[in-house]
């Protein structure tokens, strides 16, 4: 959907649904309708200068406010639309162990380590991983990664539905972190090798690092780690999550140091201010 708010057109607002916050329907101090048009992130410029989330207004005529209200609401049913996760989810049943004269052995574990690439040394960690996974979750996809945060060392890594596993091939440590703590977890080239690839798991404080040379093990863990945080939200949950009060409290509190060192004039101080209060959410 393209707007060209104005009579002469000269604003394009042309971006994804995905990128609003929510659209609303106003009437001005001069009695004037428009139509506010709020985006997710304040950065994006509009008419050449940073949005600051300062809605753009598209001015309405009177008789066509039947038609805005409308619109508004077609806006808003897309935005949500557009935000909508849909998840096609697999059988994750997690399987019962099988008790073997090495201690038990689970197929949902048996599948993913024979899926990565095989090395020397992770037997003793594999065989810890089949007595450290629960009735309760289910293994996606395991690697042999040399861990750089929060501590160095190589080990097995292992994404469950519910945990990210960390088990040294050593054995001398493990480390958990629950899925609902994770924010996002992606590949990208190592900086220190171009022959590693650097998996990045971020829980919103920490990123956690872990290299390997094969490409394909870590993109696997990343997959199955981004699949996991989905499907802790409930199926066709929302997300990302709106700019939530605190971060809306942080630019407004960033605003009025900016004003009192004289960065921000009175008028631009009024305009952002009311574009941060009035993108609070509505229940606030």
């Amino acid at each position: 959907m393209v707007l060209r708010p104005g009579t002469e057109g000269e604003a394009v607002l042309d971006v994804p649904i995905s990128d609003l916050l929510k659209a609303r329907l106003n009437r001005r101090a001069d009695d004037a309708v428009v139509i506010e048009i709020y985006l997710r992130d304040p950065a994006p410029l509009l008419v050449g200068v940073p949005a600051d989330r300062t809605p753009l207004p598209v001015l309405i005529a009177e008789h066509d406010v039947p038609a805005a209200t409308e619109i508004v609401a077609q806006l808003n049913t897309q935005i949500l639309a557009a935000r909508r996760v849909e998840i096609e989810q697999p059988d994750l049943e997690p399987p019962a162990p099988t008790w073997g004269r090495t201690g038990p052995a689970r197929a949902d574990v048996d599948t993913a380590t024979q899926r990565m690439t095989p090395r020397r040394g992770a037997s003793q960690a594999i065989a810890a991983l089949q007595r450290y996974v629960t009735p309760d979750e289910y293994l996606l996809e395991t690697a042999v990664v040399s861990a750089r945060v929060p501590e160095a060392g190589q080990g097995l890594i292992a994404a469950t539905t519910t945990r990210l596993l960390f088990i040294a091939l050593d054995l001398r440590v493990a480390h958990e972190l629950p899925i609902p703590a994770v924010l996002w977890a992606r590949t990208g080239a190592d900086r220190e090798s171009d022959l590693r690839t650097v998996l990045s798991v971020h829980d919103g404080f920490l990123t956690l690092e872990f290299v390997a040379g094969e490409r394909a093990d870590l993109e696997r863990m990343a997959r199955a780690v981004n699949f996991a945080v989905r499907l802790e939200a409930a199926h066709g949950a929302i997300a990302p999550p709106d700019p939530g009060v605190s971060t809306l409290y942080g630019e407004w509190e960033l605003l009025v140091e900016r004003h009192s060192l004289g960065m921000v004039d009175e008028s631009q101080f009024q305009r952002f201010g009311r574009g941060i209060l009035r993108s609070l959410p509505d229940r606030c």
